[in-house]
């Protein structure tokens, strides 16, 4: 027999001290005893000596025998007595059960996580009744499915519910968090069990040392190529033009020819035959053109289904370009402007022609003016004073713009320069106004954002594409920046990714800030984040495609490849493999404290049935009072006589 709670020495201190307190109480209660009489005259003084004699002998024995006894059992109960040998005396558990991507392979008509769930059904019978076991989902996360618990039907329960994941194993996390739940219990701790293949996504060195650590390995299958990632990217220099990369992997340790087939919507690629040493990867590009929306779906052959990484699919969006519609006598001039960049569709008209225009996102009228219709935006450059679209303040000759609002998205990349501009249109700006570019007079560049009754419209109060503005950087920068500010979704990068489950890393552009930088899901709920060193970092633990948006710039990533681990770990040498010895019929160490509570209450309850109600007097009725009344002193005398 053994305690868990108390120390033998800390049993024995409180059992004395509390039944010393009991038995002088016992002797206190006894000491003195309240007596009602007619009269003190005839009381005689050996009543109380008789008293005082009674006071070294204790009126009650049996009832202090039983609270004696009841409090010994009540603080057997405390202390947890136990009755069997210490070291079995059950201990607490943590099997950790891999669900990381590698428990998906299948074998057969069976996964790896079904042969798991054997091994562990076949390790829980080998332990005694006594021990608790908390059952711990491994992969990227370690995430405790039961507490600690000797209910195997909930242990059972929960196992069958267990699925495979889509994140790699992290082992060093798993072992410390079982560490810490062993420390937590209070119990004695048991093995901390890891069953599964054993695969990491790199080499374990820094795994903590647990020294009553066993594994049970289970055979995965040795030859899987898979692919690892793939990126599309709209190209910037064609129209519609894009760019896709597919990243494929041999996990086996031989080589593996495979056949990648990928496809955009109908259209079907030329296969590729890849050859790949064991654990080699290599990427594979594609250039193709279009202007709609599709599936870009890539496709191993022939298929090994033994994990969910041999399709990868994205979804690419149809992008518009940008409609533009220029007024103006000097087409030369604006055709090299506009052509660069193939997200432009360009028709050119004459200033003052009365021909009709098609549909137009933009209207740019070059020193003309004409009614621009409501919900069309408009760049006005060097307008006529009585048709401008802002009041003109004042005309300058030989001016020169000194400052350039860089710190705005619409002056991003200008500079002040000190070329002089012959004629300048100085403009009057209200409320809401943006300034771009200013000379000593005044603003010369403005731009005002759309309202209800027109559009966005950028004013240009000056000819840039004569004198030395026509050879200078900053006139095609304007006109990129004003295009840019009016439709930034035709100008915005687009990039799709299709990475793995876990922790995503994706490089940030050079002056791309990271304070501007937005992550969304596909409930349009914000997803946390860290950038560092021009890294952004998150992590999924489930597929889901997120959305990353910053100036310029939209990434759609979809989280949706399983993070299939290519190292094997090697746990310490002294490691204990295998399933232990059956411990069923093993001795077991009984935990008797529910029945001595029991027996330690029933006791008190008996001690006040049978003693308790003596030592209080019964409540005596009015008639009895009244006959046990003192005899007033007239009534003593006649009594007398």
């Amino acid at each position: 027999m053994f305690f868990l709670n108390l120390t033998a020495t800390e049993f024995l201190t409180l059992l004395g001290g509390l039944s010393g307190l009991i038995a002088a109480l016992y002797l206190l209660d006894r000491s003195k005893r309240k007596r009602i009489v007619s009269t003190l005259r005839f009381w005689s003084p050996t009543a109380s000596a008789r008293a005082n004699q009674r006071r070294k002998r204790i009126r009650d024995p049996w009832s202090l025998l039983l609270q004696l006894a009841s409090l010994l059992l009540l603080l057997l109960a405390i202390a947890q007595l136990q009755w069997g040998a210490r070291e079995r005396r059950g201990r607490n558990y943590v099997v950790l059960l891999d669900t990381s991507a590698w428990s998906a392979q299948r074998n057969g008509d069976s996964t790896l996580l079904d042969r798991e769930k054997e091994i562990a059904e076949r390790y829980l019978a080998a332990l005694g009744p006594a021990d608790q076991i908390m059952l711990v989902r491994t992969d990227a996360l370690a995430a405790p499915i039961t507490p600690f618990t000797a209910d195997r039907s909930q242990i059972s329960s929960a196992l069958r519910g267990m699925a495979a994941g889509y994140s790699a194993l992290n082992i060093e996390q798993a072992l410390t968090f079982a560490q810490q739940a062993q420390g937590w219990s209070g119990g004695e701790p048991g093995e901390v069990v890891y069953i599964g293949p054993g695969m990491t996504p790199e080499s374990v060195v820094a795994a903590p040392v647990v020294p009553n650590l066993r594994m049970i390995a289970v055979e995965r299958v040795r030859r899987h190529a898979g692919i690892r990632g793939m990126s599309v990217e709209r190209k910037e220099a064609g129209e519609n033009a894009w760019q896709a990369a597919v990243t494929v992997k041999n996990y086996g340790a031989e080589r593996a020819t495979v056949r990648l087939e990928t496809r955009f919507a109908r259209s079907a690629f030329a296969s590729r035959i890849i050859s790949l040493e064991g654990g080699a990867d290599r990427t594979v590009e594609y250039n193709f053109v279009t202007d709609g929306a599709g599936q870009l779906a890539a496709e191993l052959k022939p298929g090994d289904e033994l994990m969910g990484d041999g399709r990868v699919a994205l979804q690419l969006p149809r992008i518009r370009s940008l409609r533009v519609a220029v007024f103006t006598d000097r087409p030369e001039l604006f055709r090299p402007l506009f052509s660069a960049n193939g997200r432009l569709q360009v028709h050119f008209f004459a200033a003052s022609g009365g021909e009709a225009v098609g549909p137009a996102d933009v209207m740019v009228l070059d020193r003309t003016t004409r009614a621009v219709p409501p919900n069309v935006a408009s760049i006005w450059i060097d307008p006529p004073r009585d048709g401008s679209p802002l009041p003109v303040k004042a005309l300058v000759r030989e001016a020169a713009i000194r400052n350039w609002h860089s710190e705005i998205p619409l002056g991003e990349g200008l500079h002040a320069k000190d070329d002089r501009i012959r004629d300048a249109e100085v403009f009057q700006t209200f409320d809401g106004d943006l300034v771009v570019g200013a000379a000593a007079e005044g603003p010369v560049v403005v731009a005002r954002g759309a309202s209800q009754s027109r559009g966005d419209i950028a004013v240009i109060g000056f000819d840039p594409l004569s004198g030395e503005a026509r050879l200078d950087l900053t006139t095609p920068l304007l006109f990129a920046n004003l295009l840019r500010w009016i439709s930034p979704d035709v100008f915005r990068s687009v990039e799709l990714t299709a990475e793995r489950v876990g922790a995503v890393s994706m490089p940030l552009d050079a002056g791309e800030p990271p304070d501007r930088i937005r992550i969304f899901n596909e409930r349009g709920m914000s997803v946390p984040f860290v950038a560092a060193k021009q890294t952004l970092q998150l992590f999924a633990s489930a597929p889901e495609v997120l959305r990353v948006t910053s100036e310029g710039r939209e990434r759609t990533l979809s989280v949706a490849l399983p993070d299939v681990a290519a190292f094997e770990w090697k746990p310490p040498s002294n490691t204990a493999t295998g399933l232990p010895v059956h411990a069923r019929f093993a001795p077991v160490a009984l935990d008797l404290w529910r029945w001595l509570a029991l027996f330690g209450a029933l006791g008190l309850f008996l001690e006040w049935t049978l003693f308790g109600r003596q030592r209080f007097p019964k409540r005596q009725s009015a008639g009895s009072e009244s006959a046990r009344r003192p005899i007033a002193e007239p009534e003593r005398e006649l009594a007398a006589k």
